[in-house]
């Protein structure tokens, strides 16, 4: 009966430490808006969906991060997105691609891998065309044009 007991003991005394040990990791410098606790006097942190971007390769493009957008077409009547990003996001896109030449770069919308090319050269200065398809060209456009309603 006592090694029923001590077992019993033993499984309450660790899931307490548990869930005590559950209590510490959830505690942040941020208040949660789901109903956790706020250590403090903390602000309330804004999270953006980290995936709401235009990825070109490690680098994230935001509406933030352009400068200008325009939907145009090629020669072959593909849709084309002309963008042309500011300083702070150009210059990493640069260093990226000149230390990168020869390997693949990922093009992502969100989630969505769109394209995976290989890198021929450095892009220089802030304005590049990516070809796309009429829906992922429309969908970039939502994603990067600000809302100025």
């Amino acid at each position: 009966m006592t090694v029923i007991a001590a077992v019993t003991l033993a499984a309450a005394m660790s899931f307490w430490a548990g869930s005590e040990f559950r209590k510490a990791q959830y505690d942040d410098v941020c208040l949660d808006l789901g109903g956790g606790r706020n250590p403090g006097q903390y602000p309330i942190c804004v999270v953006e969906h980290q995936n709401a971007a235009l990825w070109l390769g490690p680098i994230r493009v935001t509406q933030n991060d352009v400068v200008e957008l325009d939907l145009q077409r090629g020669e072959n009547g593909q849709p084309q997105i002309r963008l042309e990003l500011t300083p702070e996001i150009a210059s990493p896109l640069a260093a990226f691609t000149e230390q990168s030449i020869g390997q693949k770069l990922d093009i992502r919308i969100g989630d969505q891998l769109v394209n995976s090319v290989q890198i021929a050269g450095a892009i220089q200065g802030a304005s590049f065309i990516l070809a796309l398809s009429d829906a992922q060209a429309e969908e970039l456009k939502l994603l990067l044009t600000r809302n100025t309603n």
